[in-house]
């Protein structure tokens, strides 16, 4: 009923909902009909009629007994689904970190000159947050039973340590188990140790036990070790708006961001909306999954390297945010993260 009715719309009923979300973004006080005068070209009696339809079907709401409306969740629905819309899928220029060291650097400056633009809370999430996968492993035989093993993965990153081997193993039979190791591991994610563990050793079975064991903990360590992980900034930003934020939905921004397992669920999920969807994706308060952050809006979209999925970057704030500004340095941060990956690593 309710879906239907905003399909219905008349073209003065979605002018005089988007009006009022846009003044109520800007100035964060309720919208009247008078201050609809100013904008939309009708009788202060006529929008009267209009703002009361709009609360009948669910996308608008009053705070208190005085005739100002603000929007619901549908409401910033409608309002940013009429914005992705309505972009030309040219989004303001957004220039990648110069001077950057690694990669760690590079996403660390993403996030800082995200937050920087928009006011927000930015996160922007590495490969290995989801579970990077593995590219290989090279050993290098050192003095007695002792090996330099190295780690690769897909996205670039590596990691090496020395390892005492429990007994002794000829050179040929280290360049098999290596070999067979290498074959098997192609594109697995480090994620599940378990798994690694046990398949792996099901693949090396005719090879002393405690070599494998030895060798694969080694594997499953410094893939562990190469993690990026998860680089947000902007906590002072949103601190800030506390006018805009209550403290309920402040509460819990922060909780979810002091529990890695939340946020990387947070993160996982945006991850892969965006992949389906091929670009930004907007969660506006119960849409974000978490009951405690119903007072707030993530706006992500996912980057590639070599065109495969690699990360997300995403802001967080208040619903009550400039979301053409949040969409547009998304998908610009995206992109030009993609670029400069795809170019320097």
């Amino acid at each position: 009923m309710l879906k239907s009715a905003l399909m219905n719309l008349s073209p003065r009923q979605r002018e005089v909902l988007l009006k009022t979300v846009e003044l109520y973004i800007s100035t964060g006080e309720p919208v009247g009909s008078h201050a609809l005068t100013d904008v939309v070209d009708a009788s202060s009696s006529t929008l009267r009629s209009e703002l009361s339809y709009l609360e009948s079907v669910g996308v608008l709401t009053h705070p208190h007994t005085s005739s100002g409306r603000v929007p619901t969740d549908m409401g910033y629905r409608f309002y940013v689904d009429a914005l992705m819309e309505q972009r030309s899928g040219e989004a303001a220029a957004f220039e990648t970190p110069e001077g950057h060291g690694n990669v760690d650097d590079l996403l660390r400056g993403v996030s800082e000159g995200m937050s920087e633009v928009t006011r927000l809370l930015a996160v922007v999430a590495g490969p290995s947050a989801f579970g990077d996968a593995l590219a290989r492993v090279d050993c290098l035989p050192l003095r007695g039973n002792t090996l330099l093993v190295v780690v690769s993965l897909e996205s670039g990153a590596s990691s090496s340590a020395t390892v005492t081997l429990p007994a002794t193993v000829d050179a040929e039979e280290l360049r098999e188990i290596f070999a067979s190791l290498n074959s098997w591991l192609g594109g697995r994610p480090v994620g599940s140790n378990l798994e690694l563990g046990l398949a792996a050793r099901r693949a090396l079975s005719e090879h002393n036990p405690l070599v494998v064991g030895a060798v694969v903990e080694a594997v499953e360590v410094l893939g562990r070790a190469t993690e990026r992980g998860v680089f947000i900034q902007g906590a002072s930003a949103l601190l800030a708006r506390l006018d805009d934020l209550d403290p309920g939905s402040l509460s819990a921004v922060i909780e979810v961001f002091e529990r890695r397992r939340w946020l990387l669920a947070l993160m996982s999920n945006a991850l892969q909306r965006s992949v389906s969807s091929a670009g930004v994706v907007v969660s506006i308060g119960a849409e974000n999954g978490f009951l405690n952050l119903n007072g707030t809006s993530l706006v992500a979209a996912a980057y590639s390297h070599n065109e495969r999925p690699y990360g997300v970057v995403s802001v967080i704030g208040p619903k009550r945010m400039e979301y053409d500004v949040a969409i547009a340095t998304v998908h610009s941060a995206a992109e030009a993260l993609t670029n400069h990956l795809d170019a320097r690593f």
